[in-house]
């Protein structure tokens, strides 16, 4: 019996250790130079402003030149927005050539930010098209991986980090599919990424939120995604669906946004010690949602995982 209490020790020592060096802060913000993406609104935007007020050199991209003015004007001398298209290689090229003439002679980049990111279109698997998964992937997954490419010298030259944008979906399949293959994606992306880093001094983060109440739960949005995709659909396909379709597809939605948080600060909290502290974690669960109902989910059996979705969340589509 004795061993058992020795083990239990050492592992409880072990944790408070941990504990205490996850605590561990990098130090010099005002010397750091980061860039973040998807800094219009939501997650981005706030990590941006809250970087700039902790000092730190900001690279703000942005998808419109609105968002661009206001980060300017709403910010110190430390922000620089800058309009980048991430879907486009073009673009990140121009938003790299920006980067490097702001830097300082032989300075890099301490952290990168993959945070952009579209909800895309709604409906059922078997109705996505071709361009439906590529226009949610051009930003989700690509975006991801080519501003990692373009910035990956920067950030090798200062020993920084990476941190990506990924979500719980990530993990267990909710959702559209376009969206959740995307975020798959940034999974797979990130942890061969982060082995190959492994011997540089490079950290990758994930950070995987549950739900969060941003614009991504807008019902009138989520109304017109699903109005416009069952509109889309040829008349063989229209002709079997059932009815109320749309109506039990809002309804669901509508009740599983209700328990999303509110708490978007943990969000971005999750982002900050990513960026700052001195042992990052490998994966940020953010969320109780995904700290509790969804973890169960993907630990289940998948008879049971996909009886408790179906029950929950799936639709039929068929006419009775």
């Amino acid at each position: 019996m004795d061993i058992y209490w020795v083990i239990l020790f050492i592992v409880l020592v072990s944790l408070f250790i941990e504990r205490l060096v996850r605590k561990l802060k990098i130090s010099s913000f005002d010397q750091r130079y980061v860039v973040v993406t998807g800094c219009d609104t939501g997650f981005g935007n706030m990590l941006a402003k809250r970087l700039d007020a902790m000092q730190f050199h900001v690279f703000a991209g942005c998808f419109t030149s609105k968002a661009v003015t206001q980060l300017t004007e709403e910010c110190s001398r430390n922000m620089t927005a800058i309009q980048v298209d991430v879907s486009k290689d073009a673009s990140i090229e121009q938003m790299l050539e920006t980067v490097k003439r702001k830097l300082p002679v032989d300075k890099g980049l301490w952290a990168v930010v993959n945070n952009a990111g579209v909800l895309g279109t709604a409906g059922q698997c078997i109705w996505q098209t071709r361009q439906d998964f590529e226009t949610v992937l051009a930003v989700n997954f690509y975006g991801v991986a080519m501003v990692t490419n373009a910035f990956c010298p920067l950030i090798l030259k200062e020993h920084g980090r990476i941190v990506n944008a990924a979500s719980v979906v990530g993990r267990i399949a909710l959702g559209p599919a376009p969206y959740v293959v995307s975020k798959y994606c940034v999974e797979a992306f990130s942890d061969v990424l982060r082995r190959e880093l492994y011997r540089t001094g490079v950290k990758v983060s994930i950070l995987e939120p549950g739900s969060f109440k941003t614009g991504i739960l807008d019902p009138s949005a989520q109304l017109k995604r699903l109005e416009n995709k069952v509109n889309s659909l040829p008349d063989e396909i229209k002709g079997k669906l059932r009815e109320d379709y749309i109506s039990i597809s809002m309804d669901r939605f509508i009740k599983g946004s209700s328990y999303a948080s509110i708490n978007i600060n943990e969000v971005v909290d999750a982002y900050i010690h990513a960026i700052t502290a001195r042992y990052p974690l490998k994966r940020y669960l953010v969320g109780k949602d995904a700290k509790s109902f969804m973890r169960a989910l993907w630990l289940l059996p998948e008879c049971a995982s996909d009886f408790i979705i179906n029950k929950l969340m799936v639709v039929d589509i068929n006419k009775e």
